[in-house]
């Protein structure tokens, strides 16, 4: 019985609220006209948003969220007209509730592609670090910084950071995940990431990045131990081969290195060594410090 009742009053208590923050913000904007950024917004006028948190009772996580479904469709007017209320209204339900995160990860993967707003990439990676700051943890706000600094900026160290930011970040889905951690593996890329890594493990006084990056570096060298092995293979038996564990059969190596994020090293066709994406990462692990690997 307490159950069902306490089920009817909330929603009543958040109605009522509801009604109170419309009805001030109302009787506030009859008295005070309305500022020319404000002008035509869809969910500000004068209630400052520390008045709103004083009488919400703890809803504001919910009148944030109730505000914010006004506030998206502004986007379109910023798209196809320039008008930027969407800023100023998303900045301000997230004054009302900073650690509402969808606010921050919708402006981050959305404004750097309007052209109406030219420094929308500058914009929107701001609007990204204040989340990461701020709001609950969310993936998406660094995946989609890493994304805008790797395409928009063709920044990879910075694309680098936020990639790994994204994989630490509880509630990453896998496919994400697997992307984050092996963001920049590619044969082309390897000596320059590598080079990223090596200096943030350096510069960095922060315990758990330095390790991260220490295990990014590894793995880069185990990619350069095994494409080293792979090519001995060749020269001793005219072809590359088709598995890690033939290296080891024909005891060119002593055992095959654990990849420091829990996948599986391969051999491609053309003796690269990869990561077989197919394959779900072992639990995750990282090895204390580096080992310089020299073959047989």
């Amino acid at each position: 019985m307490r159950t069902r009742a306490a089920n009817i009053f909330r929603p009543a208590v958040l109605l009522i609220l509801l009604a109170g923050v419309v009805g001030l913000q109302f009787a506030y904007d009859r008295a005070v006209p309305a500022s020319a950024d404000t002008k035509g917004s869809a969910i500000q006028g004068g209630l400052p948003p520390l008045a709103i948190r004083a009488i919400d009772m703890g809803f504001h996580s919910t009148i944030a969220s109730f505000m914010w479904a006004a506030t998206m469709p502004e986007v379109l007017d910023l798209y196809f007209f320039g008008d930027q209320r969407y800023l100023s209204d998303r900045s301000y339900l997230n004054e009302i509730d900073p650690k509402l995160s969808y606010p921050y990860a919708f402006s981050v993967l959305l404004l750097p592609a309007i052209k109406n707003l030219p420094n929308g990439l500058a914009i929107a990676q701001a609007i990204g670090k204040d989340g990461i700051a701020h709001a609950d943890p969310d993936w998406r706000i660094p995946y989609y910084m890493a994304i805008n600094y790797y395409l928009e900026s063709h920044d990879l160290e910075n694309a680098l950071r936020y990639f790994n930011i994204a994989a630490n970040t509880p509630g990453i889905p896998d496919y994400a995940a697997r992307f984050s951690l092996n963001f920049g593996i590619d044969t082309r890329e390897r000596d320059r990431v590598r080079g990223i890594w090596e200096t943030i493990y350096e510069s960095t006084n922060d315990p758990t990045m330095k390790a991260r990056a220490a295990a990014y570096v590894e793995r880069l060298n185990d990619f350069d131990y095994l494409q080293a092995a792979a090519k001995e293979y060749k020269a001793r038996y005219g072809a590359y081969p088709t598995s890690t564990a033939a290296l080891v059969e024909k005891g060119i190596i002593p055992a095959v290195p654990q990849d420091p994020f829990g996948f599986t090293f391969i051999i491609k066709p053309d003796g690269s060594a990869a990561i077989d994406l197919s394959k779900a990462a072992l639990p995750f692990y990282i090895k204390q410090g580096t080992t310089a690997k020299v073959l047989p």
